[in-house]
């Protein structure tokens, strides 16, 4: 067994447990094993492997890349603790060598430097006991939907129950994606802190607008709310 950190800034962002015979993947998508949401990393990016006491990391064909002490690699390859490993714009190495550790399981809002967006790290949970008192817990809990209204977007509906984050805008990656020349490839998140939601806006050049009004900064979302990307109308609840 061993502890691993996702670090940004020289900062720790997450860390995971790896046993002996695992193998992770680590990655954007809700079926990664160690989640990254952040448009630079690919649903599923990476993969980590303890086998016989050796590491051994593999890219599983990403748009970015996965990188050992600055070279791209593809197929599986052993890695050492003293190896540097990035990930998109994150550096991935063994607790042991960062300074502290985390036990947190929840999701963590992190500021990145003004050319990235905000980034929200979460990481799964293994053991099938604790699967099954998630699923009754969402069982529990009114469900909570973002239903198009007005103009495109695809799909018409999506669920936000269990979910961390949910990513909007025109990149194909976005779990609701709204074409449109002046809207952000990532241009707004919706995420669960707690037992709300609030939307967290990014850079654009068509401003998010919650119940018509621009917003620059995150806001608490409540149901009924509407969400507007240029022309696209989007209803919270």
């Amino acid at each position: 067994m061993a502890d691993w950190t996702i670090m940004l800034n020289n900062k720790i962002i997450k860390q995971f447990t790896i046993n002996e015979g695992d193998r992770l993947t680590i990655g954007r998508g809700s079926d990664a094993d160690v989640i990254i949401d952040n448009t630079a990393v690919s649903r599923k990016h990476s993969e980590l492997e303890l086998n016989s006491g050796v590491y051994f990391l593999a890219d599983l064909g990403s748009l970015n890349g996965t990188f050992v002490n600055g070279k791209k690699v593809k197929a599986a390859v052993p890695i050492a603790p003293t190896d540097e490993i990035m990930i998109g714009k994150f550096t991935m190495t063994p607790a042991e060598a960062a300074q502290g550790k985390s036990s947190t399981t929840s999701s963590v809002s992190v500021s990145m430097d003004k050319d990235d967006e905000t980034i929200f790290v979460t990481s799964k949970s293994a053991p099938a006991a604790a699967t099954g008192i998630r699923d009754r817990s969402v069982q529990n809990k009114p469900q909570n939907m973002l239903t198009l209204l007005e103009g495109e977007a695809t799909p018409g509906q999506v669920s936000l129950d269990g979910k961390t984050s949910i990513k909007l805008g025109k990149n194909s990656s976005c779990d609701l994606v709204i074409p449109g020349f002046f809207v952000a490839q990532a241009q707004c998140y919706i995420i669960k802190r707690d037992d709300s939601y609030l939307i967290v806006p990014q850079k654009s050049w068509s401003k998010t607008k919650l119940n018509g009004l621009k917003i620059d900064s995150e806001q608490h979302l409540h149901k009924g709310d509407v969400i507007q990307i240029s022309s696209t109308k989007i209803r919270f609840g």
